[in-house]
């Protein structure tokens, strides 16, 4: 691909239009506080800080105790559980446990494919024509983005709808498919809402 066709088929983006004030703004502010580290006064500590400082810090520190008692309790009631745990008589029930396996033969692959709904395939089917009259409209960027991000959410309920044939139903399946439904819709409305103006 050549470099000069690829740079023309980059898609344009506008900035916010308030985005150079707020550049500058940020700008004036830093250039505000250099002024005013600049005028801070420079302060010398009193000449005995450093003493109070280092008597302070050689205090011995006391603590109570209850607290080293409290660990000393703790400790003794956990090696009491332990003994207790392990001396207890063994238990005479039996368990048994048994499974069964069961192998059910299908061939996934000649399932039906879920029919789309026809309010969907009016919708695509809308959307394509509209796309073939109105090639300068579906060139924008929004436009593409919203047909792909379409397309993705296509592809997403296909795949959860297959999920669904070896799961069956599945709550956490069934309520992903109902937001990708839902998503698609929104899209869908989109594209069709730009395509008419």
């Amino acid at each position: 691909m050549n470099w000069k066709k690829a740079l023309q088929n980059l898609p344009e983006h506008e900035p916010r239009p308030d985005l150079w004030d707020r550049i500058d703004a940020d700008l004036r502010a830093d250039a505000a506080i250099d002024r005013a580290l600049d005028d801070l006064p420079v302060l010398e500590p009193a000449a005995g800080s450093w003493e109070q400082i280092a008597g302070r810090l050689e205090k011995p520190v006391v603590r109570p105790l209850w607290v080293r008692s409290f660990r000393w309790a703790a400790a003794a009631v956990v090696v009491l559980v332990g003994v207790w745990a392990v001396l207890q008589p063994a238990s005479d029930e039996k368990v048994t446990i048994s499974y069964k396996t069961e192998v059910v033969e299908t061939d996934l692959t000649s399932m039906p494919e879920p029919l789309q709904s026809l309010a969907d395939q009016k919708a695509e089917t809308f959307i394509k024509e509209q796309c073939e009259q109105q090639t300068v409209v579906c060139q924008k960027p929004e436009v593409k983005e919203l047909k792909q991000q379409l397309h993705e959410l296509s592809s997403r309920q296909e795949a959860v709808e297959q999920e669904l044939l070896v799961f069956g139903n599945d709550p956490a399946l069934v309520q992903a498919q109902i937001k990708i439904e839902n998503e698609r819709a929104e899209v869908t409305k989109e594209l069709v809402r730009i395509l008419t103006i």
